[in-house]
């Protein structure tokens, strides 16, 4: 088993159309930048595989009370602390792992959440309407032949065949609104599941950010040469993108592409 990971900041011009779109100009400055929010690990002892990404602040509420973005953001605090507890989670129980503990690792993570979010308390500024700093994610756990997934919201798990063929992908649906946020509700609103593997199969765990590209054929045709200079033709599609549509390709953006 082969990955890569990639974990990339809002590009200059993906800032410049947020800033513009939003009237923010006299506010954001043009050497704004944005605080990290995406969080990802690849592990491959146990083999697992996390994202998240912190919900954005509401930047109205913020330059109302005169004050600024605050960095770091307290929503990518949300997104490492649950990537690094799904590892410890998975850690703890890789070797008698199945179906039945997705969820539970998922609580856990939601859990240590719901103590910094206790910690800190809620806010205005939160940028969702649950009041406590919230992130999306989601995640891979490889054990055997079988890779064993989740995720909330606009994260993805993405299954593909050795041609780049379409397996199964995550829906992304965040209607009713289900973040990491520390509430134990949020658990019913997981979506996860059991891939059945074979070799030459690619698995993308993957932040909103990679979206557009994940479901670009220009994009997903790169992988079906897995060769030593993949990141590097990622990165040049990337450029290119970005400057045609920063919108969609400049997003602060996380991958893990897996090779089984």
């Amino acid at each position: 088993m082969q990955y890569l990971s990639i974990l990339e900041q809002p590009t200059r011009e993906a800032i410049k159309a947020f800033v513009e779109k939003r009237n923010l100009s006299e506010h954001l400055p043009d050497s704004y930048q944005h605080p990290q929010e995406d969080y990802l690990i690849a592990s491959n002892s146990p083999q697992v595989f996390v994202v998240s990404d912190g919900v954005t602040l509401n930047f109205k509420r913020i330059i109302e009370g005169k004050a600024k973005y605050p960095n770091p953001s307290p929503a990518g605090e949300v997104a490492k602390i649950f990537c690094e507890a799904i590892v410890k989670g998975v850690s703890e129980k890789y070797d008698e792992f199945n179906a039945e503990k997705i969820i539970d690792v998922f609580t856990e993570a939601n859990s240590a959440v719901s103590q910094y979010n206790h910690r800190v308390g809620k806010s205005e500024v939160s940028g969702n309407p649950t009041g406590f700093y919230a992130a999306t994610g989601s995640f891979v756990i490889i054990k055997n032949d079988k890779a064993y997934w989740a995720s909330i919201c606009d994260s993805f798990v993405a299954h593909f065949d050795k041609e780049m063929n379409i397996k199964s992908m995550s829906t992304g649906l965040c209607a009713p609104y289900a973040v990491i946020n520390g509430e134990e509700r949020m658990a019913e609103h997981l979506e996860k599941g059991v891939f059945d593997l074979v070799a030459g199969d690619r698995i993308f765990v993957f932040t909103d950010g990679f979206e557009h590209y994940v479901k670009n054929i220009d994009f997903s045709n790169l992988f079906k040469d897995w060769g030593d200079d993949l990141k590097k033709s990622i990165a040049e599609f990337s450029k290119e993108m970005n400057l045609k549509d920063p919108e969609n390709y400049g997003h602060e953006r996380s991958l893990i592409a897996i090779l089984v």
